[in-house]
Order: structure tokens, then sequence, then C-alpha cells
């Protein structure tokens, strides 16, 4: 994993904070890391993870059915 500097650090944190985020919820070295690592900016980054919680909700049923059809197959 990209290890963040110290700069990046306090800007996530900040970032965080002014989301009402803990620190306990997304530890702010690894939040910068993982923007660093996967050359994102912290908003993409925070939306992903947000999208990943919620399990993915407000996808098509379509959508949805393709994915449990791969799968299956697999």
């Amino acid at each position: 994993m990209a290890q963040a500097t110290p700069p990046e650090v306090r800007k996530a944190r900040a970032f965080l904070r002014s989301k009402n985020i803990t620190t306990q919820e997304i530890p702010p070295r690894k939040f910068a890391s993982s923007a660093k690592e996967l050359n994102r900016g912290f908003r993409e980054l925070l939306r992903h993870i947000m999208h990943l919680r919620s399990g993915g909700q407000g996808q098509s049923q379509q959508r949805r059915d393709a994915i449990r059809r791969e799968q299956e197959n697999k």
C-alpha cells in the first residue's frame, strides 16, 4: 500500500471531519493511502466507500440480475 505523507493525512482528516465521519469509522491514514494508491480524489473515494457500504443500493433490477447470473455461472 502506498504510504501517505503527513500533509496528506492531515488533509484526509480535515476532509473526513468536514463530512462528519469519525476517525474510528475511517482512519485518515488508511483513507489517504488508499486515495494515493488508487490515484483518486477524496470525494470520489468516499463516494465509492459509501456505495460499497450501502450494499450497492440504487442498482437497477436488470443489473442485479446480470450480476447474479454471472455469479451462478462461476
